[in-house]
């Protein structure tokens, strides 16, 4: 059973041979990580991955998921400051509108600047035209057909409440929903369309095995309420997930932070899998706690901390991977550590972790 026939058959809830297994290395560059396929201090672990003992997701994005416009009416991206107390300087350009986004150096210290500070101007950035994303998928069936069987070929188009993050402080958006909420839904709700209608492209082409949704992690306690999390959850993340799901591909949704109280809104939900469960002392959520709420169809994707494997003996990543195993019970479970990998100089007790979290899986998770 190779890995791509392993997370089919999983993910369908039919019998396996042993639980999958993924360190979240992009088998092709992904910005967020580093190559580790192009780094020899990683090559025992790339190694072990290309002998099979570990599955893979080759997480792919598209370009303009700030506003999900193709619009190319105005501009978006780093410029130079107009002032040297200035850093990190970006803007966001449209006829005579202009937000900026940096970091200002004062006497007294620094101070961020987000695009959005009010939210009415929200309002304004509906402005931009609206030309949807449709980029050529022929890059995308090379990649998918490069990265093969090892595992499942993934993009990640994000949600609509992703823009939210990167438009304003999560600060100012948790002082939003309280005070400016029918401002912010109708700002999302227009995200929502236009992500529906990214999705469907992809969906329709064809494009991928998976999706990876990243953004509610945003609008989630403690900064935002349980109930206001569940109102927004439902009205957006579900309708991705049985979009992803009327197509017959899987849904995965992104979420590090405290799970434990909106366990019942991912339940409604329904999305194919949860990464990553985060248990105390990082997160307030173990796996038994999510598998209760979550019941055994949701695949728990988890849990060992990244911060662990730099750091800790291995017998402790074995412990902690047995354990994970046992919590889990009976429903589903791919192994992952909670993050990573970031190091492009990994340290050695990474590299032997990686090592011995992979062993510790073949062990314990066999079926």
């Amino acid at each position: 059973m190779d890995s791509r026939e392993r997370l089919l058959r999983f993910f369908a809830g039919k019998e396996i041979d042993r639980l999958p297994i993924w360190l979240l290395t992009p088998f092709h560059p992904l910005g967020c990580y580093t190559d580790v396929y192009r780094n020899p201090a990683y090559a025992p672990v790339v190694s072990r991955i290309e002998a099979g003992d570990c599955e893979s997701f080759d997480r792919r994005g598209c370009k303009r998921k700030l506003l999900y416009t193709a619009s190319g009416d105005f501009f978006i991206g780093s410029a130079p400051a107009p002032r040297e107390n200035l850093s990190g300087y970006q803007k966001i350009a449209y006829r005579d509108l202009l937000f900026e986004k940096y970091v200002e150096r004062t006497p007294s210290g620094s101070r961020i600047k987000a695009y959005i500070e009010d939210p009415q101007d929200l309002y304004k950035l509906l402005d931009i035209p609206y030309v949807p994303i449709r980029p050529d998928l022929a890059p995308y069936r090379r990649e998918k057909e490069e990265f093969g069987r090892r595992g499942l070929f993934m993009l990640d188009l994000g949600d609509p409440l992703g823009p939210i993050y990167n438009l304003m402080r999560v600060e100012d958006f948790a002082i939003a929903t309280l005070t400016d909420y029918g401002t912010v839904i109708e700002f999302v709700d227009e995200m929502q369309r236009r992500v529906l209608d990214t999705y469907r492209y992809f969906l329709e082409n064809d494009a991928a095995d998976c999706y990876f949704i990243v953004g509610c992690e945003f609008a989630g306690p403690p900064l935002v309420s349980p109930a206001k999390f569940g109102e927004m959850s439902e009205r957006y993340i579900k309708s991705i997930c049985d979009l992803i799901r009327s197509y017959g591909k899987i849904s995965i949704v992104h979420y590090h932070g405290f799970l434990k109280a909106i366990l019942p809104n991912f339940r409604k939900v329904g999305m194919d899998g949860l990464h990553t469960i985060e248990a105390p002392p990082v997160g307030n959520c173990t796996l038994r706690e999510a598998r209760e709420a979550l019941g055994p169809q949701t695949a728990l994707i988890g849990n060992v901390q990244y911060d662990d494997l730099t750091r800790l003996p291995a017998e402790e990543i074995v412990r902690q991977v047995k354990e994970a195993v046992a919590e889990a019970g009976d429903g589903k479970l791919i192994l992952s550590p909670t993050a990573g990998p970031y190091e492009d100089n990994p340290n050695e007790t990474l590299i032997r972790n990686y090592l011995a979290f992979i062993d510790a899986g073949l062990t314990y998770g066999k079926r």
